[in-house]
């Protein structure tokens, strides 16, 4: 009897100390989020290694990123603040086409060619998700 007593208390003493230490990892990156800017410039850095951009051209990107990244967030904002949602599709379309414009006028002819080729691949990954449930969702309003 006074074994088991004494196993009790080591598993009871153990188990109330395991859950008193401090994680040992530090918060992922990814659990933090991040401003419209941090993203745009994190966006730049990665078409400019994976579209070969010079740095002229990723200069002239990166405030169009930004300005992009800035009104998908106030879109996404107005919509969950129970916002105008009619039209929104049209609105968003509208944005992309610009936008779009605005980099074809920075890439070369073969880098535009990529850089669509790279979109239509992220849709693709994004139909999929939606498809199986794993999308992004976003909180209605209510």
């Amino acid at each position: 009897m006074k074994k088991l007593l004494l196993l009790l208390a080591t598993v009871a003493a153990t188990t109330a100390t395991s859950f008193a230490q401090a994680p040992t990892s530090p918060p992922t990156s990814a659990s933090t989020p991040k401003s419209a800017d941090q993203m745009a410039e994190r966006r730049a850095q990665y078409l400019a290694k994976e579209l070969g951009l010079s740095p002229d051209q990723q200069a002239k990107l990166q405030p169009i990123l930004q300005a992009q990244r800035q009104e998908m967030q106030a879109m996404r904002d107005k919509v969950q603040t129970g916002g105008r949602q009619r039209g929104m599709g049209q609105d968003l379309k509208a944005s992309m086409a610009k936008y779009d414009a605005q980099v074809k006028g920075i890439l070369t002819p073969e880098q535009y060619t990529k850089f669509s080729q790279m979109k239509d691949e992220q849709r693709d990954k994004m139909r999929e998700r939606r498809a199986s449930g794993q999308g992004m969702t976003m909180p209605v309003a209510q």
